[in-house]
């Protein structure tokens, strides 16, 4: 599996990389072996706090990324060597690939397609992502043995945008840890203390602040709320600095002087699950994701959660969230207000969202993607000369 993302902070594809790599090690019948950018372990992928080469370090590469030219290509180039030599030496079965386009191989592939942001929205991600993604991806989809997919959502885009016949598509919904549940306030009072935070008297909202993410829609419904709600009940956001995110960045400031809004930055994977269980409420206005990771991990928490009813999060939340049309904050302001007024009704969705989060498990998106694994080695074995 290729770990080279887990050398940033970890994100949404990063967590996927870490607990898919710990429920496959489970597995008696799949031996892990994971690639860093320059590397190979013999053990499933894991991701220090920061990444490898530190939080300074970190720090650093993400203000100087957008200024260096092909640098994704440039990547590639580097990890192209120490890759190929470890295929060779660990007799490598099959290659996953969790982020899109795969470094060259010549063992049988696996992709994993999270969303198709990119095609739709391509005003939400930099050009040149976008340009990566229009030269690549395609031919990565063709010359894939098994293609997985987050959401059903997905693999609906794949077959209608970029006519990827189903049967190569593999759905394997993403699981949630058994470390998000329900706590009490003795629970994270450790966590909430040092942060200047307590229990049930917050708003979270957890993702990375780019366009996609739709923070600014959060922050105008929140705006709209009765004073004395945002005075009882500040927003906070957790999440790292992404594309575009100085606009943003600005206004958070703003509001985070008169008190009501906290800007956390990327939050300690460790702090994740009591930050998530002393929420009176989880915000999640994305404006496209294959997923939806965040919800997910809120209503395990025992937490209501209000989400965008986009895409790939209806399926995701069900009916056991409150969805609401990310364009429209008075909408979502109205729904939050009935929500934090009413107890009962707070319960009820709290309750429900617990229930409808144990029906995603990493154990079942493991024996998803073994499957894939299997149909790319059939697909392999059926062909005549190389496996690519």
């Amino acid at each position: 599996m290729n770990a080279s993302p887990l050398l940033s902070p970890l994100t949404g594809v990063g967590n996927y990389i870490v607990q898919l790599g710990a429920a496959l090690h489970a597995r008696p019948d799949v031996d892990v072996h994971s690639f860093y950018g320059v590397r190979w372990a013999d053990e499933p992928p894991r991701s220090p706090e920061h990444g490898r080469r530190g939080v300074a370090a970190n720090r650093a590469l993400e203000w100087i990324k957008p200024w260096i030219p092909l640098k994704r290509e440039l990547r590639r180039l580097q990890q192209q060597g120490p890759f190929e030599r470890g295929l060779r030496r660990l007799a490598i079965d099959v290659y996953h690939e969790p982020n899109y386009v795969p470094v060259s191989y010549d063992v049988p592939v696996v992709v994993t397609i999270h969303d198709l942001s990119w095609l739709r929205h391509p005003e939400t991600h930099p050009a040149d992502r976008v340009r990566w993604f229009e030269r690549r991806l395609t031919r990565a989809l063709d010359r894939a043995g098994a293609i997985l997919v987050d959401s059903a959502f997905v693999r609906d885009e794949l077959v209608a945008m970029l006519d990827v016949p189903p049967q190569r598509v593999t759905v394997a919904h993403l699981g949630v840890s058994s470390a998000f549940r329900p706590r009490g306030p003795e629970e994270t009072a450790v966590t909430l203390h040092a942060l200047g935070l307590r229990h049930g008297h917050y708003l979270l909202s957890v993702g990375t602040i780019e366009p996609r993410k739709n923070i600014g829609h959060l922050l105008a419904a929140f705006a709209r709320l009765p004073a004395a709600l945002r005075e009882a009940f500040p927003l906070v956001i957790a999440g790292a600095r992404g594309w575009r995110s100085a606009d943003l960045k600005r206004e958070l400031r703003m509001l985070a002087d008169r008190g009501q809004v906290r800007f956390l930055g990327h939050a300690p994977a460790a702090a994740l699950p009591d930050l998530y269980a002393g929420a009176a409420a989880f915000l999640f206005p994305s404006l496209s994701e294959g997923f939806g990771l965040p919800p997910l991990e809120a209503m395990a928490s025992g937490v209501p959660v209000l989400t965008s009813g986009r895409e790939a999060l209806a399926e995701v939340v069900g009916d056991a969230g409150i969805t609401f049309d990310p364009d429209q904050p008075r909408d979502t302001a109205t729904k939050l207000t009935a929500l934090l007024e009413d107890s009962a009704l707070g319960a009820d969705y709290a309750r429900r969202g617990e229930e409808r989060a144990r029906r995603f498990t990493w154990a079942a998106c493991a024996q998803a993607t073994v499957g894939a694994y299997r149909q790319a080695l059939a697909r392999a074995a059926s062909r005549s000369g190389p496996a690519q």
